[in-house]
């Protein structure tokens, strides 16, 4: 139960209670079990605190805030104004270098791994490395640059699948990304967790206030979410390690496949399988920001992060973010 009492918020259940100020409150976030009163609804929005409102599945169908201007609509107007901006072009650069220094970092990972084959993991690492390099260079804004950054992305990402198909059993080798429909096991397997972790970011940009739909790297289109598709490839290296060692870890199994003349999909006996393989993922903990957090809880943290430097002035220092040490 979420009450309000003397211009503070009492949260309470049968064994504990807490009371805080308004000040120390950005948002509340409401499942379908809590309650809250209509005397804490107007204090939250008269101090311009979101209220969210999760389903039984922990994702948002709803939120309430203050009918002024306030965080939120501030947070997508920035949005808006970042994607023609320089400041757009430094977000989609640390996007991209975290997600090729991730790719980099789990080939290293498994050469050391193994030794025998330390040769195979020598050229994708050097490609990977060359596309971080080129994006050193000064670019001129984001629209003009927008088709070098995915070329160099696309270059880094054929060597490092290229890469791990080496490191497959033999059987399960395949040739490339392939997304609608996957053409072969890993990609099938690969996909799904993509689609689970899709769901996952949207789901931190709704709860930070981001809009989903309005991105900088990917260009809008009706009904395309292009944040999600932003801010997801830092995170996309939660799906390619469950994918890599699904099958390396010899956990996949030829029924957990339905396979067709020019597709393949995982099962009702595959699909359990591979989201207990990712969710174990991102329960375990990792080091962030010198504490240990759930991978699961990186993604939501980093959202906010994106939604503050948003809000930050402009003409003050970039502030950190994509603090991701996976490795």
């Amino acid at each position: 139960m979420i009450k309000q009492k003397d211009e503070i918020f009492r949260f309470q259940n049968k064994e504990n209670r807490l009371d805080l100020s308004p000040m120390k409150v950005e948002s509340i976030i409401i499942s379908n079990k809590a309650m809250i009163s209509t005397q804490a609804i107007s204090l939250a929005l008269e101090n311009n605190i979101d209220l969210i409102f999760l389903d039984h599945y922990g994702f948002p169908i709803g939120r309430v805030w203050f009918s002024k201007m306030g965080s939120t609509a501030m947070i997508r107007r920035q949005q808006l104004e970042a994607a023609n901006n320089d400041q757009g072009l430094r977000l989609v650069m640390d996007l991209v270098k975290q997600k090729l220094n991730n790719q980099i970092s789990f080939l290293k990972k498994l050469k050391y791994a193994r030794p025998e084959k330390k040769e195979l993991f020598q050229a994708p690492v050097h490609t990977i490395q060359g596309s971080l390099d080129a994006l050193e260079q000064d670019l001129p804004n984001l629209e003009d640059s927008r088709s070098l950054i995915m070329g160099l992305e696309g270059a880094a990402g054929r060597a490092y699948f290229s890469c791990l198909s080496k490191v497959m059993p033999e059987k399960y080798r395949f040739k490339g990304r392939s997304k609608r429909p996957a053409l072969n096991p890993f990609n099938a397997v690969l996909n799904y967790c993509y689609g689970v972790l899709y769901s996952r970011v949207e789901k931190a940009c709704i709860i930070a206030g981001l809009d989903p739909f309005v991105g900088f790297m990917h260009t809008d289109n009706y009904n395309k979410k292009s944040m999600v598709f932003d801010l997801i490839e830092p995170f996309r290296i939660f799906a390619d390690q469950v994918a890599v060692y699904f099958f390396t870890g010899k956990k996949a199994k030829d029924d957990y496949f339905d396979m067709q003349s020019h597709s393949c999909s995982l099962n009702t006996k595959g699909k359990p399988m591979v989201i207990d393989a990712l969710n174990r993922h991102l329960e375990e903990k990792v080091r962030y920001r010198k504490r240990n957090v759930k991978r699961k809880h990186l993604i939501s943290h980093e959202a906010h992060k994106l939604a503050n430097i948003l809000l930050e002035d402009e003409g003050l220092e970039h502030p950190d973010w994509l603090d991701i040490k996976e490795f």
